[in-house]
């Protein structure tokens, strides 16, 4: 992979997606709606402490500090194994990394936890299609 053609796929990633995905997922941080989050949903969590190691992982991520990311969104995941979002995030930091097999095991798993994740199906094709490539 060429060093342009990874920092344009790392840039579509971090500009799209975290924030936006984020925000769909959750709401506003500010914004307490009991309707935000349906249990019912796969992916979906309701255990503050994981949105707030996921948030912070996010801003990590943002940083460039993608290793403090993971370690965060790992803690996220020991906390709530089934959580699709942090799978997500936490390939997006593989990613970031140029890690690309670590990146579709997350995205791989997000897809197994919430299989209408479209955006996790998407990328784990996109990591393929990379990694075929190469």
């Amino acid at each position: 992979m060429t060093p342009l053609r990874l920092v344009g796929l790392v840039a579509i990633v971090f500009v799209v997606s975290l924030p936006a995905t984020y925000v769909m997922n959750h709401g506003l941080p500010a914004i307490v709606t009991p309707w935000a989050n349906d249990p019912d949903e796969p992916g979906d969590n309701d255990d503050p402490v994981v949105d707030a190691l996921c948030l912070k992982a996010a801003m990590f991520e943002g940083n460039g500090q993608y290793d403090k990311a993971i370690a965060a969104y790992t803690e996220a995941i020991g906390r709530d194994p089934k959580y699709a979002f942090a799978y997500v995030g936490r390939a997006d930091a593989y990613l970031m990394k140029g890690d690309l097999d670590r990146a579709l095991l997350d995205y791989d798993q997000a897809v197994r936890l919430d299989p209408k994740n479209e955006m996790a199906k998407a990328r784990a094709e996109v990591v393929r299609a990379e990694r075929a490539n190469r």
